[in-house]
């Protein structure tokens, strides 16, 4: 729930102060959009949030609001992570007396007239419509600076905040979806793991029968030592045992879904998905036994999906 406190605004110096609760996973994409009216004056914000490695801020201010960008700045850095992030506003005046004043520079027009003129006869040129042609020149028309009152900026600051509230809310929406694929992803890999360990029997005795077939096939019966068979069959076997592999991986799973249910961070998911695929490679490398490949390829695929995801989480 998103509190705002206004003090009056006094020169430069503005105080707003927020109160978010962070607590549930955001994406990094998100749109939020406000609108209000107070004070002469008509404000929409619009914010727009992408994908970014840090906290990137485009606050696009009309120039008689530039004092207000570092409030702004400082508002989006203390509820915003990461992302790429545009703020954007619409200012209109809803009464004659707040519309900004238009100033003519008239000596700067009379001066474009008489060198115009001069310069049109030097050329024996037509000067025609020179009217319409100086009031198009550089500094003849202008706006002048307009000034808001502090009731005018608190309107401003106050819509800004209720559109990064909407931005935020918006990012929880797309989280609980990105939070549903990690999850149903996570159990997955958990599945495929259970069936590696289902095919290590096979795989023990599938090897033994194929190092006992070569023997006899090369070797004559009656010299087969079969003690020093079985033993060059475990070690063999211990060779490509995956008992570290399998429970390493059990750990970074349980601290992948023990974050998921905290406050995750996508950059701490990202460093705990790399981790699960030094495991799942050196697992794959280490089978040697078809369905236990097939399922770590599984698992594999999963963890890119995780990885996916991973990248668009704050």
């Amino acid at each position: 729930m998103l509190k705002i406190y206004c003090l009056p605004y006094h020169c430069a110096t503005w105080c707003i102060f927020a109160s978010l609760e962070n607590t549930a996973i955001q994406s990094m994409t998100g749109f939020g959009r406000s609108e209000s009216t107070d004070a002469g004056i008509k404000v929409v914000c619009e914010i727009k949030a992408l994908n970014g490695r840090y906290l990137d801020l485009d606050i696009r201010l009309p120039r008689f609001l530039y004092e207000l960008d570092a409030a702004l700045r400082k508002l989006l850095q203390e509820k915003l992570e990461r992302g790429s992030v545009t703020m954007m506003f619409n200012i209109e005046f809803t009464g004659d007396e707040n519309a900004p004043d238009i100033s003519i520079n008239h000596p700067m027009a009379k001066t474009y007239l008489d060198k115009l003129s001069h310069l049109s006869q030097s050329l024996n040129l037509d000067f025609r419509d020179p009217f319409n042609q100086i009031i198009r020149m550089p500094e003849v028309v202008g706006s002048a600076e307009k000034t808001l009152s502090a009731q005018a900026k608190n309107c401003i600051l106050q819509t800004a905040a209720q559109a990064l509230k909407k931005l935020i809310e918006f990012r929880k929406q797309e989280g609980k979806s990105i939070l549903k694929k990690l999850t149903d992803a996570s159990a997955e890999i958990r599945k495929q793991l259970t069936v590696v360990e289902s095919e290590e029997e096979p795989r023990r005795q599938n090897l033994r029968n194929k190092i006992n077939n070569s023997v006899v096939e090369h070797v004559r019966d009656n010299i087969v030592d079969p003690n020093r068979l079985e033993q060059e069959i475990l070690l063999y076997v211990e060779k490509w045992d995956i008992a570290e592999e399998k429970q390493r991986l059990r750990q970074h799973l349980d601290y992948f879904d023990e974050c998921l249910k905290k406050e995750p961070l996508g950059r701490k998911l990202n460093f705990i998905s790399q981790e699960m695929g030094r495991e799942m490679n050196t697992m794959g490398v280490k089978s040697n036994h078809f369905p236990m490949q097939q399922a770590v390829v599984l698992m594999k695929e999963k963890l890119e999906q995780i990885k996916e995801q991973v990248l668009n989480i704050v």
